[in-house]
């Protein structure tokens, strides 16, 4: 039995499981429960059913796991279901659709995936955080074009990846509030007749806002393209991060120890210590971009209203999140255990690091920079060692590579550094307070 049965003929079984979204619905089906009963107390109030105590039970028992073979979606099945148990349910339908429940619970849903999301975030850039710490004084190597380029520190180095997402978490709290919009009420394309009030079910579902216009509230999924364009966009620090560890826990460079839990080794050549959990995430990241891709050419040519086309995006949306929020924890994980090989990075000095100080040097001594310039590129091609170059042209060695960038107001003093990545960390633990808030909803 279905709603097809009412007007149309008996459809074939594989036509039927075709356009079923049943597979996917099981992701959003706790929320689908949510959404029907805060319907059904509004039904009640209103007086269009006479008692919501049978109807509200029968949604708590709502088995989500078992096979629901026959019906073309969760909605249908979760009817029925209501309607063999009790004559009320006929009612349930009555001033919504399929199309703004299915709405409303996506973005149910969301919201707890969009928290997850920073949840993970928070990890990784905690252990960014604390590493950087660790290793503020620590000499490490900096690079351009993958060539030896400035000195810097190991704490210079952690706090660019974490500074760059503090910028960045931002991405998902916008996401959020678009997400935070209840379409509940919109029916299924422009509204319903039926005097049921849309502020009083979205407040019980503690959203922030509605979805005012009712096309837009059931067919938009705007709040689903910005989720996916955040992580994609926070995606990119962490692939490159991952990528540096690759490169520098390579006995080429040697900067990075690999943690034992996180390598893989080779089947004949016991020597072997891969990054082998980077190598998973990077690849599992790069998905970010064929979701979005994907996501944007379904969008991009449907007509105003509901189509079908919209069931097949949520999955993708669901393995986006899942895809970012492992690989976050992978990368925290990885991050809060590595070990750095403090004499490995010094032996980065045997190259002219510091060949950019010692023309600054001579520019701040009245050397026009460009002259000063000229005349350390001559003499790196006599010899790589600045040091000797600088007793040559100064009379004195340069000294601390890090000294002169620790001072206050200079790029290599990481105290601003820090101070702005603990608030950003403190940011996103006040947002993640928002769970609460979800969490105590009175249909929770």
């Amino acid at each position: 039995m279905g709603y097809r049965s009412y007007a149309m003929a008996q459809q074939p079984r594989w036509l039927a499981e075709y356009i079923s979204s049943l597979s996917f619905d099981k992701e959003i089906c706790p929320y689908v429960l949510d959404v029907l009963a805060v319907h059904v107390r509004e039904l009640e109030r209103r007086g269009f059913i006479k008692s919501s105590e049978k109807l509200l039970k029968l949604i708590e028992n709502f088995d989500c796991t078992k096979n629901y073979e026959g019906y073309e979606d969760i909605h249908e099945a979760i009817e029925y279901y209501l309607i063999s148990a009790s004559e009320e349910a006929k009612q349930i339908n009555l001033g919504k659709s399929r199309n703004d429940q299915v709405a409303t619970a996506i973005r149910l849903r969301t919201r707890e995936e969009i928290l997850d999301a920073l949840e993970a975030l928070y990890h990784f850039i905690k252990a960014l955080y604390v590493k950087a710490k660790r290793y503020r004084e620590t000499f490490f190597p900096t690079f351009t074009h993958l060539q030896p380029a400035q000195p810097g520190s190991a704490g210079l180095y952690f706090s660019s990846f974490a500074e760059e997402l503090v910028d960045s978490f931002p991405l998902l709290v916008t996401a959020l509030k678009l997400t935070d919009k209840c379409p509940l009420g919109a029916a299924a394309a422009a509204g319903s007749t039926v005097p049921l009030g849309r502020e009083e079910r979205c407040s019980e579902l503690c959203f922030e806002d509605l979805a005012l216009n009712a096309l837009y509230a059931t067919t938009s999924r705007a709040f689903a393209l910005a989720s996916a364009s955040a992580l994609l966009a926070l995606s990119l620090p962490l692939t490159r991060f991952a990528e540096d560890m690759f490169i520098f826990s390579s006995p080429s460079f040697g900067l990075v120890k690999v943690p034992e839990d996180h390598a893989g080794t080779s089947s004949i050549m016991p020597h072997k210590r891969n990054p082998a959990t980077l190598e998973v995430a990077r690849a599992e990241l790069s998905k970010l971009i064929g979701i979005l891709t994907f996501q944007h050419a379904l969008l991009k040519g449907l007509p105003s209203g509901y189509s079908l086309d919209l069931q097949q995006m949520t999955p993708s949306l669901w393995r986006a999140f899942s895809i970012f929020r492992k690989a976050a924890l992978v990368l925290a994980d990885f991050t809060e255990k590595l070990e750095l090989d403090e004499a490995k990075a010094r032996e980065f000095l045997r190259f002219p690091l510091q060949a950019a100080d010692l023309a600054e040097r001579l520019a701040v001594r009245g050397v026009p920079f460009r002259d000063a310039y000229a005349r350390v590129a001559r003499e790196l091609k006599k010899t790589q060692d600045v040091n000797e170059i600088a007793l040559k042209i100064l009379g004195e060695p340069l000294g601390d590579p890090l000294l002169s960038r620790r001072a206050p107001g200079a790029p290599g003093n990481l105290e601003p550094v820090f101070e702005k990545i603990y608030e950003g960390i403190e940011r996103i633990l006040f947002v993640l307070q928002l769970r609460y808030k979800y969490q105590n909803c009175p249909n929770s």
